[in-house]
């Protein structure tokens, strides 16, 4: 019971945060979050929220990194795992992922599994690192923090309604 009113109070706190930010606070805060064994950073305007998972449906004859179908308050989405779909290692426990539906406004129902919600991460605090030619497009930037701990920040827009994406079928 306590782990479901911690997990309450941390979406509580998400949607502060959230409301704060978008209220024009002056900071360029970005939603942080672990796939794959790496840190990620994606503009809050991109997203619509972000869920425990829920059941889940496969589907047959789709991709290894399409994970099948979630009804989020009715709304089926599909749900993409993030770390599976960059080929990296699912580093979460069981029961640990959350989904991390994309805004509406794309016109996809899409959700990408992750690992972990940090929350807000404050891009001013970071350094930019410069691009190393091999990145997709759908990924913005790079920052380091000042822990030296390397994030990528990415565009949720362009990510679900890129080809390979929509693309789940063999």
């Amino acid at each position: 019971m306590s782990e479901r009113l911690s997990l309450q109070e941390f979406q509580r706190q998400l949607a502060e945060r959230l409301q704060a930010a978008t209220a024009g606070s002056g900071t360029r805060s970005k939603l942080g979050f672990i796939a794959g064994g790496r840190q990620w950073l994606t503009d809050l305007s991109q997203v619509n929220e972000v869920v425990a998972v829920g059941q889940l449906t496969p589907i047959p004859w789709t991709r290894p990194w399409f994970m099948g179908m979630a009804s989020v308050r009715g709304a089926l989405f599909g749900c993409t795992d993030f770390a599976l779909y960059q080929d990296l290692p699912c580093t979460a426990g069981k029961g640990e992922h959350r989904l991390l539906l994309a805004h509406p406004r794309f016109g996809v129902n899409a959700a990408l599994r992750i690992d972990r919600a940090l929350g807000l991460r404050n891009v001013e605090h970071m350094v930019a690192i410069p691009a190393d030619g091999q990145t997709v497009d759908w990924v913005e930037s790079r920052w380091q923090d000042e822990a030296g701990v390397e994030w990528t920040e990415i565009n949720v827009q362009k990510l679900v309604t890129s080809p390979r994406f929509l693309a789940v079928g063999l």
